[in-house]
Parts: C-alpha cells; sequence; structure tokens
C-alpha cells in the first residue's frame, strides 16, 4: 500500500482527486482533522469562554476597539 497525500486547494489537485475516485485500484480517505486554530476555538467554546452582545451595532463597536480603529 501507498499513502499520497494531495494539497486540494489548486484545482489540478482537485481533478487529480477526481480521476483517482473514478478508478477501482484507489480509495480516497479524506482528513477530517480540524487544523490547531479550530480546536482552540472548540475548547473554548466548551470551557465557556464566549463573547455575547446585544446587537451587531455592539459586536462591530467592540471590532473596532479591539483593532484600535
Amino acid at each position: 500500500m501507498t499513502t499520497i497525500v494531495i494539497d486540494t486547494r489548486s484545482s489540478e489537485a482537485k481533478k487529480m482527486v477526481e480521476f483517482l475516485r473514478s478508478t477501482k485500484y484507489a480509495k480516497i480517505v479524506e482528513d477530517k482533522t480540524p487544523n490547531e486554530e479550530t480546536l482552540e476555538a472548540i475548547n473554548e467554546v466548551q470551557e465557556g469562554n464566549l463573547n455575547s452582545y446585544k446587537s451587531a451595532k455592539d459586536l462591530i463597536s467592540s471590532l473596532n476597539k479591539k483593532a484600535s480603529v
């Protein structure tokens, strides 16, 4: 067995994956592991570290303060 990792961000790579799917000798196993930033966000939510806002205007105001705008 051989493992090939294909970065599917380019159109050529996507075409290659589709070609391999059309064959009977290749099996596509997609990695559904979230990246580090997503895992950190999930942990924050599970720990209850959330921000809530009464309106979209309050959210934008908070973002502008953080960005020093």
